[in-house]
């Protein structure tokens, strides 16, 4: 993916730390926010679940206080552990890079090198792991519940990231992605050593990534046997009725609008419940 300077910005973490590394003489950067109770020091004995935020094309992580408010809000409350005296969850947003990639619509901005196809070396991949590890090493995660969610380009990063770390991720979360591996301008048979259970949020209307790419992505999971679960959303980012087809006046800009618009909390609840049915075994 051919980086843009400058590459990374800083982000701001209200309320929680900013982690940092270099990484090939580029600062890589991540905001952590534990839940209040897991600042609390007599709570040591306790393990919160950890979900890994991976922000959309041209956002940052700051976009979890903006339009995902609601996902930063449930982290301090949720119950998302099977101890039911633990509330709330670690989250972990890492920032991706500035780049243009060579098959983005939404051009120059902050990416997830998705088009990267290697577990081993795909830079931003690492940096997650870097991530995780220094979260771990607070010794507040429950390893058994380590989850990523990613919206748009990061729903296709989380996708690839929860199939390369099958060891480590117990579930992956997607709004408005789908297959990675068949993303031009190199698709690329689809390899994994577990199915790691998945969770699909997809709007009806789309004009970034298009209902019948999802229903494809759907069609895949399908074939291969993959645990797995979608909901369609209406334009306002409800969960509609089982049964509802994709929207054929899906106009251009209705289509942006569903893309940027985040799903309702009701459906980010549902999203948080598959993970809580999902821990690592």
């Amino acid at each position: 993916m051919p980086t843009v300077a400058p590459v990374t910005v800083r982000p701001y973490a209200p309320r929680g730390r900013v982690l940092s590394f270099a990484q090939d003489g580029i600062t890589r950067y991540a905001c952590l926010h534990l839940p209040r109770q897991a600042q609390d020091p007599d709570g040591h004995d306790r393990k919160w679940p950890l979900v890994v935020y991976l922000h959309g094309s041209r956002t940052t992580p700051e976009s979890l206080y903006t339009l995902g408010r609601h996902l930063f809000d449930f982290h301090d409350t949720h119950v998302l552990s099977d101890d039911p005296d633990v509330r709330g969850f670690v989250l972990l947003a890492p920032e991706g890079r500035r780049a243009a990639p060579w098959s983005s619509p939404t051009g120059t901005g902050f990416h997830w090198d998705e088009w990267h196809h290697s577990p081993s070396s795909n830079l931003d991949a690492l940096a997650i792991d870097r991530f995780i590890d220094e979260t771990i090493a607070t010794g507040r995660v429950d390893p058994r519940r380590i989850y990523v969610f990613g919206w748009s380009n990061g729903a296709y990063m989380a996708a690839l990231y929860g199939v390369w770390r099958g060891e480590r991720i117990a579930a992956i979360g997607q709004y408005a992605g789908g297959d990675p591996w068949t993303r031009p301008p190199c698709p690329v048979p689809m390899t994994y050593t577990r199915r790691v259970p998945l969770v699909l949020l997809r709007n009806l209307c789309d004009a970034l990534v298009p209902c019948k790419d999802t229903s494809a992505w759907i069609q895949t999971l399908t074939s291969m046997g993959w645990p797995f679960a979608y909901h369609d959303l209406d334009l306002h980012g409800r969960i509609t009725s089982p049964g509802r087809t994709c929207d054929e006046r899906c106009s251009k800009p209705k289509g942006l609008y569903a893309h940027v618009r985040w799903p309702k909390p009701a459906a980010l609840e549902v999203l948080l419940q598959f993970f809580r049915e999902h821990p690592l075994a």
